[in-house]
């Protein structure tokens, strides 16, 4: 006999709602526009964190306005005089840089978003603009040689820590002022490469294998199986893996950052393009995965709650007597009881 918990079958569902939360929470990039304080600024302008399309500009702008405001706040008794001269004069030059919106971008580092000290346009980051300002450019651009996608703890340059310990900030507060900066897209690309690999074909024969071997079987009278209830637990479990391969591998949109191919003529300087590459091969593949296990799941947990093939009574509630007193046999007083058949 086999135990028919109905409650069991909803776990089909609940293991695929799990592994679309896992796809899901994996694929979300760090699109953060500070290592310190992330989307703060965006977040206490519009009360919701930036969407995909905002500009890059707009962002670094909101958040360059932000962080000049706090630092501007900050208690400086501490401070020397000339920190005190240097940090209200450079919070002025943040600004004036703020305005300006010439910004610089991520032009060759794999992150999604990354400082760029120096960008190949030639665009300084806004605490390079500082050092710019007060050092030189030919300083600014040594820093930029060993440290270009550095944050500004992992910035080694003795020019550049005797900056800061005259400039009147802190570590901190010059990592909350650098930016990450996004790539700069001239061209976005589509592309349909139908693709399904040995694996998932494989994979794909077998779980169909399974479902059809169980749908082949009469609900009543199995002919490959000994009893209805073990038809239909199997007809579980194979439904349930037919759906799991089919979500896993439903979303296959893949997208990347490449440089325009060699020779292909761009005008205005341009040099990345953003590729997104789909497989509605696999898409089609997958759909019919999810389609074959719900129908093997549907069909499964039908019969398993109507016992079908048996001829006992299902689960249900029920009224019994128990002894609430272990010495006295007598003291019996009548509960509610919940049978599980087997």
């Amino acid at each position: 006999m086999y135990r028919q918990y109905s409650f069991l079958l909803i776990f089909p569902l609940l293991i695929t709602f799990a592994v679309l939360y896992q796809m899901s929470d994996g694929d979300q990039e760090n699109s953060s526009i500070n290592a310190v304080i992330g989307d703060e600024s965006y977040i206490h302008l519009f009360g919701h964190p930036p969407e995909k399309d905002v500009p890059d500009a707009q962002r670094i702008k909101i958040h360059l306005d932000y962080v000049e405001s706090i630092l501007r706040n900050r208690p400086v008794e501490h401070l020397s005089a000339l920190q005190k001269k240097n940090r209200t004069r450079y919070l002025d030059l943040l600004a004036s840089y703020s305005a300006a919106g010439e910004f610089p971008y991520n032009d060759g580092h794999p992150d999604n978003r990354r400082p760029a000290f120096i960008s190949d346009d030639g665009n300084i980051c806004a605490v390079g603009f500082l050092v710019e300002q007060s050092l030189g450019r030919d300083v600014a651009e040594k820093v930029n040689d060993s440290f270009k996608y550095s944050f500004i703890p992992e910035i080694d340059h003795t020019a550049f820590h005797e900056w800061v310990d005259r400039s009147g900030f802190t570590l901190e507060e010059l990592a909350m002022i650098q930016p990450m900066y996004g790539t700069i897209i001239h061209e976005v690309v589509k592309e349909n490469r139908n693709n399904i690999s040995l694996s998932y074909g494989l994979g794909s024969s077998l779980a169909a294998g399974a479902n059809i071997l169980y749908l082949t079987n009469n609900a009543a009278e199995p002919w490959l199986f000994h009893s209805p209830a073990s038809s239909h637990w199997y007809g579980l479990a194979a439904g349930t893996g037919s759906l799991l391969l089919g979500v896993i591998n439903m979303s296959n949109n893949k997208s990347f950052i490449e440089p325009y191919p060699a020779g292909f003529l761009c005008m205005n300087g341009c040099t990345l393009r953003e590729v997104t590459v789909t497989n509605h091969a696999r898409t089609t593949l997958s759909a019919t995965n999810i389609g074959l296990g719900l129908f093997s799941i549907v069909r499964a947990g039908y019969h398993l709650l109507n016992n079908t093939g048996e001829d006992h009574s299902p689960s249900g509630i029920g009224i019994t007597r128990v002894q609430t007193d272990p010495l006295d046999p007598g003291s019996l007083t009548p509960a509610l009881t919940y049978s599980i058949q087997f």
